[in-house]
């Protein structure tokens, strides 16, 4: 664990949330970026990262700390008349140390700005979103928000969009910040691509459209018997409960595979550092059904950093990821779906192409170290 900051650098406490591990197995997208992009400024920038606690045998390499009110916070969780309170008791137990911080980097809460500000902490505040959480809000609730906030930062033209033209004075302070691969783990590797592989990475719940793909590939089937499916992730961080879905999910597939002998094999969790790589390097093709609007879709950019062609939905944050270096398709259509995937599967040129144009794309778009040095002239424009 890297030490503490020290007084020659701008100092930023990054404020995890929803009880995330700072780890590269256990935590998900917010301790990711976290930790890609201040790794790469650490020059100028002495982050510390607050969240829950994380073993130190599984945490990442940037200075980490907790608090034992996690435990009040975790008690406080199960009993129903104080889960309300539980994340303002971990603030209340942190505001001493982070008035020692020039900038306090929250993700994903917005709720916590205001908060912060009645607690006396008068450095600058940059709301980071990964997901939708001000779509909801009022005009007013919006106007009430900016002036406790230096910066709002987005991933994605759609993300701003939500609450954009509702609030001219927040949307004055958004800022667009892509988010990123790691070009040193996810690359090409043509000689072990493999022939007919399908491959999907992500949530194991309803709106990642697991059941939909598993549809599409019925239709495949009757244009590639050969084709393979390969379904990774769980319904939790580096954790699977058996729910009704996955049941549902698991029924269809043994269907399959008694009615055309499909094949179909689920990975259960991938470690995204140890593993992922190589399931796309060996992936014929990606598909990305999401049903709901996801903000960004990372997992299409790190396909993306494969040459590996994806077929993502038409919705939320994948059109811009994908642009013209990927297939969108309406993913409640199974037979559009099937449709896109079996003309990729028949054509090796157009999937060469579409490979190298994602695979272009994401070194100039998605690189952590470009989406370091926008975040680096970010912080550079706050007040000191």
């Amino acid at each position: 664990m890297n030490s503490p900051p020290n007084g020659s650098q701008r100092t930023v406490a990054v404020l995890l949330c929803g009880g995330e591990q700072f780890s590269p197995y256990y935590g998900g997208a917010l301790a990711r970026w976290t930790h890609e992009v201040y790794s790469r400024i650490s020059d100028c920038v002495a982050a510390t990262v607050f969240g829950f606690p994380t073993p130190k045998q599984n945490v990442y390499p940037l200075h980490h700390e907790s608090s034992a009110a996690w435990r009040v916070c975790a008690l406080a969780a199960r009993i129903p008349l104080l889960r309300r309170y539980q994340e303002k008791f971990w603030l209340r137990a942190l505001v001493r140390r982070l008035r020692r911080f020039d900038v306090v980097h929250i993700h994903n809460r917005p709720q916590w700005v205001a908060f912060l500000r009645s607690l006396g902490y008068r450095g600058a505040i940059v709301l980071h979103l990964q997901n939708d959480h001000l779509g909801h809000w009022t005009s007013a609730a919006l106007d009430a928000l900016a002036p406790h906030l230096d910066a709002i930062v987005v991933c994605s033209d759609y993300l701003r969009g939500t609450f954009a033209l509702k609030s001219e004075a927040l949307n004055r302070k958004t800022h667009v910040v892509l988010n990123g691969a790691n070009l040193n783990l996810f690359y090409p590797r043509e000689e072990i691509r493999e022939s007919k592989t399908i491959f999907f990475v992500g949530r194991f719940d309803p709106e990642k459209g697991v059941l939909q793909l598993l549809q599409a590939y019925d239709k495949v089937l009757d244009d590639h018997s050969d084709a393979k499916l390969v379904i990774g992730g769980a319904t939790g961080f580096g954790t699977h409960r058996e729910t009704p879905y996955v049941r549902q999910v698991r029924e269809f597939a043994a269907s399959l595979a008694k009615r055309k002998h499909a094949q179909i094999r689920f990975t259960g969790y991938i470690d995204h550092d140890r593993d992922l790589p190589l399931c796309f390097q060996k992936a014929t093709l990606f598909v990305s059904p999401s049903l709901f609007e996801e903000p960004f879709g990372l997992v299409n950019a790190e396909a993306m950093a494969c040459a590996t062609p994806v077929i993502g939905a038409n919705r939320g944050g994948i059109p811009q990821v994908l642009g013209a270096a990927g297939r969108l398709v309406n993913p409640e259509s199974i037979e559009h779906l099937g449709a896109a995937i079996s003309e990729l599967l028949a054509q090796p040129q157009l999937r060469r192409e579409l490979g190298q144009s994602g695979y272009e794309r994401c070194r100039q778009l998605f690189d952590w170290q470009v989406i370091a040095e926008s975040w680096m002239a970010l912080l550079d424009g706050l007040p000191e």
